[in-house]
């Protein structure tokens, strides 16, 4: 008998033909599961590789998703505007990087020319006005209704610069309308900052404007002081003009100030016949004096020699050594040499010893060895 383990050749040999027909069937069944089955997109992205830097491994940020090229902004309803701006300003004001500040700028430009600039402003602390102020859109809904922004001003002390633009841009589009609308405002320290504010900006470009602004301030010293300051401008271009207006204040003190602060402004055109004119305008006084002291510092600078030979012709007086302390202060300073030298050829007397004490307290300090 054949031990049990013992097979028959054929037998084996159509048992494995049985096996490998099985095994094929299952992967084709395997491979046709595979195919047909229905595949869903994957709902999460799969992570950025692995960046290696030296011993320690990172996982790069995840990239924010760029908005599509010519998309148009995100409507923002207008009530929510204040809040938005607000609180751009105070991401500006935490950090002011000034290479953010031109997209910053634009920004928030875009969303203050769709709101009132009052109600936004009304809702700013006063540190972050100064931001919104500095925005095109802002400025020029301001610039649309003047006497609207005058009104804003005068609550928010801190909005100078704007009032200084605010009070140089109108005169060019409408100067009566400005001059009546300071007019009317209620006397008060805004009403004299505002105007004293307007008369300085129509100095360089408008004397005369300057001067009838600040003949509506309060009478004092401030208004005085501007006076004098746009009736010497006046001079420098129309010293006739300036003369008239001048010797119809009623006021003879006033009167005698505007006087020699005209032929101070003339002076800078041609010191000389302003000097004579000073002379024959005022009497005898502190205006004089200081009117002739100022001309002859003026003239000093261009001809000292020619200064000295005009005071030589005063007499003995305070006039005369006003106008001397002048001339040696800017002379000593200038050219020592040649101011001793003067000094020198004055005749001798309690007039040549005066003028050398003026010039030694002149003189540069020497430094000492």
């Amino acid at each position: 008998m054949k031990p049990a383990s013992t097979f028959h050749p054929s037998f084996r040999s159509g048992n494995i033909v049985r096996l490998r027909i099985t095994f094929l069937s299952g992967l084709l069944i395997v491979w046709l599961v595979c195919l047909l089955w229905p595949t869903r997109p994957s709902a999460t992205v799969p992570p950025p590789p692995v960046v290696v830097r030296g011993v320690e491994t990172v996982r790069p940020a995840p990239v924010a998703p760029t908005a599509r090229a010519g998309a148009r902004p995100e409507a923002i309803p207008s009530n929510d505007l204040p809040a938005l701006i607000l609180a751009r300003l105070r991401a500006w004001d935490d950090d002011d990087n000034p290479a953010l500040r031109a997209a910053r700028i634009q920004e928030l430009d875009r969303l203050v020319s769709n709101a009132d600039p009052f109600e936004i402003l009304q809702a700013l602390p006063s540190n972050l006005t100064g931001y919104a102020l500095a925005l095109p859109s802002l400025r020029q809904k301001l610039m649309s209704d003047p006497p609207a922004a005058l009104n804003w001003m005068s609550s928010h002390p801190n909005a100078q610069s704007q009032l200084l633009t605010l009070l140089h841009d109108w005169p060019q589009t409408n100067r009566e309308a400005m001059q009546q609308f300071l007019s009317s405002l209620p006397e008060g320290s805004w009403r004299e900052k505002v105007i004293s504010t307007a008369a300085n900006e129509a100095l360089s470009t408008d004397p005369v404007a300057a001067i009838t602004l600040a003949i509506q301030m309060q009478p004092g010293p401030q208004q005085t002081a501007w006076l004098e300051m746009a009736v010497k401008d006046w001079a420098q271009s129309d010293p006739d003009g300036a003369y008239q207006w001048a010797s119809q204040v009623t006021d003879p003190g006033l009167r005698e100030q505007f006087i020699g602060s005209l032929a101070v402004g003339a002076a800078n055109a041609d010191p000389s016949p302003a000097a004579d004119f000073a002379v024959r305008a005022l009497p005898p006084g502190s205006a004089l004096n200081g009117s002739v002291s100022e001309i002859v510092w003026t003239w000093a600078l261009q001809d000292p020699a020619g200064a000295g030979a005009w005071l030589s012709q005063l007499p003995d007086g305070d006039l005369r050594q006003a106008a001397l302390a002048s001339l040696l202060n800017v002379w000593g300073n200038h050219d020592a040499e040649a101011a001793t030298a003067w000094v020198e050829e004055m005749p001798p007397g309690p007039g040549q010893i005066q003028a050398a004490r003026q010039l030694l307290s002149a003189l540069p300090a020497q430094p000492s060895r």
